[in-house]
């Protein structure tokens, strides 16, 4: 069974993973980097506010599920945080962690875009890996990872969510807007026909009116 994530957990956790990867030097994080790291306004969808007391309710019940670790090195004057991903996953590859945690950062995404995306945390050799990945994911007989979303009026693409905050919502596709009536092409027709005779009858008037 899925270990269940809220929006907060999953962009805690998400935002410990990423800046593990592309700022190695500054992690573990300490509490006001992970705050800052969930509500930076960049490479997040939806951008969050989150305040103290609701990242520190999400940090405490990632420790309790065993995904987030509190460390305290001696010497330190604040304990720092370090992710557990690979439980989450059950798996330790760099792939499929980076597909998630942009997944986990940005929501419904398609295979172009998070393979754009995870450059700094992996290395996809191309856009049909991603895919195919993706497809291994929600085709897992035992807790799908991921689920494919149906494609939805104007998209080009089809996009993947991740299912650590529930089953996926399939909204019923886009309809394209009624185009507005369009005026009936004898009436059209008609009018201007009587705009001419009226014009017509016009002239006529004048050139017979006696000088």
């Amino acid at each position: 069974m899925l270990i269940e994530l809220n929006p907060a957990e999953a962009r805690v956790l998400g935002s410990l993973v990423e800046k593990s990867l592309t700022t190695r030097e500054q992690y573990p994080l300490t509490f006001n980097a992970l705050l800052n790291a969930c509500n930076q306004k960049t490479s997040r969808d939806p951008v969050m506010t989150l305040d103290t007391d609701t990242m520190g309710k999400a940090v405490q019940t990632l420790l309790e599920k065993g995904l987030v670790e509190r460390q305290q090195t001696p010497g330190e004057r604040v304990p720092k945080f370090r992710h557990y991903i690979d439980k989450l996953l059950n798996s330790a590859d760099q792939k499929l962690i980076g597909a998630i945690t942009v997944l986990l950062l940005r929501g419904p995404q398609t295979p172009g875009e998070i393979k754009g995306r995870t450059d700094r945390l992996c290395e996809f050799t191309s856009t049909a890996e991603v895919e195919g990945l993706l497809q291994e994911l929600c085709a897992r007989a035992e807790d799908p990872l991921v689920a494919r979303l149906p494609r939805q009026a104007g998209q080009k693409e089809t996009r993947y969510r991740h299912l650590f905050s529930g089953a996926a919502i399939i909204s019923a596709p886009e309809t394209a807007a009624p185009l507005p009536a369009q005026p009936d092409r004898l009436t059209q027709l008609e009018k201007r026909v009587e705009v001419l005779e009226a014009l017509v009858k016009t002239y006529e008037a004048r050139l017979t009116k006696p000088e």
